[in-house]
C-alpha cells in the first residue's frame, strides 16, 4: 500500500491491515469467478453448495474490515488521504462482498439453463466477460490500495468493453419464433451475461472509490 508512512509506526501497522484483508477478499473473489467459469464449461450443480460456502468467508471478512475501520477511526482519528482511505474500506469491503455475491448468482442461474448448450458463440462471450471482469477486479483494488490513479482510469474504460459483449449477446434474439424451451434458455443467458455487468460496475465503483481517494474529489 502506498500511503505515506507516519511516525507511529503501529499506525502504518493498522492501516496495512485493512489493505491485507481487501487483498484477501480479492483472491476469494477471483477464486469465485474462476467457479464462475467451471460452471460455463461443466454444467457440475455441486459448484452451487461450493461458491455458497464460499461465499460465506468473503462476508467474514467484509465484517472484519468494518471492525478494523472502526478501531482506526477511534484510536488514530486520521485526516485527509488517511481517513478517505479508511472510511473508503468500508465501500470497497462492500462491493468485493456483492462481487462474490454477483458469482454465487451466475452460477446458480447457468443451473437453471441445465446441461443444455448455449446458442452459438454464448460461452465465448461469456468467458470473455469472466475474463475481463476478473481483470477489472483486481486491477481496481489494485488502484486503491496503492492510490494509482492511472490503473483506477484503465478499469473504467474497460467497463465500456463489458457493456459492449452484453449488448452484442442480444443478437442471440434476433430469430423470428423460438419455442418455449428455447426462451426460457435464452433469457437466462441474458440475465447471466446482465450479472456480468453488475460484477464489472462494481470493480468501476472500487475504481471511482480509488480517485476519490488520491484526488478527494466525487466524480
Amino acid at each position: 500500500m502506498d500511503l505515506k508512512e507516519h511516525t507511529v509506526k503501529s499506525y502504518d501497522k493498522d492501516l496495512k491491515s485493512i489493505a491485507e484483508t481487501l487483498e484477501t477478499m480479492l483472491e476469494m473473489v477471483m477464486q469465485s469467478i474462476d467457479m464462475v467459469a467451471e460452471m460455463i464449461k461443466t454444467r457440475d450443480e455441486a459448484l452451487i453448495e461450493k461458491i455458497t460456502a464460499h461465499d460465506y468467508k468473503i462476508n467474514a471478512l467484509d465484517h472484519l474490515i468494518e471492525k478494523k475501520v472502526t478501531a482506526i477511526l477511534a484510536l488514530r482519528q486520521p485526516m485527509a488521504v488517511d481517513l478517505r482511505y479508511t472510511i473508503s474500506s468500508l465501500k470497497v469491503a462492500s462491493n468485493l462482498e456483492r462481487s462474490g455475491d454477483q458469482s454465487k448468482g451466475i452460477i446458480k442461474k447457468i443451473a437453471r439453463i441445465g446441461k443444455d448448450n448455449f446458442e452459438e458463440g454464448v460461452e465465448k462471450s461469456l468467458i470473455d466477460m469472466v475474463f475481463l471482469t476478473k481483470q477489472m477486479v483486481r486491477d481496481a483494488l489494485t488502484s486503491f490500495n496503492q492510490q494509482d490513479l492511472d490503473l483506477a482510469n484503465l478499469v473504467l474504460k474497460q467497463d465500456d468493453e463489458i457493456d459492449q459483449i452484453y449488448s452484442d449477446l442480444f443478437g442471440i434474439i434476433d430469430k423470428e419464433s423460438f419455442s418455449k424451451d428455447q426462451v426460457k434458455k435464452i433469457t437466462n443467458t441474458l440475465f447471466i451475461a446482465k450479472s456480468f455487468e453488475r460484477l464489472a460496475d462494481h470493480a468501476t465503483n472500487i475504481a471511482e472509490i480509488a480517485g476519490f481517494v488520491v484526488t478527494g474529489e466525487i466524480k
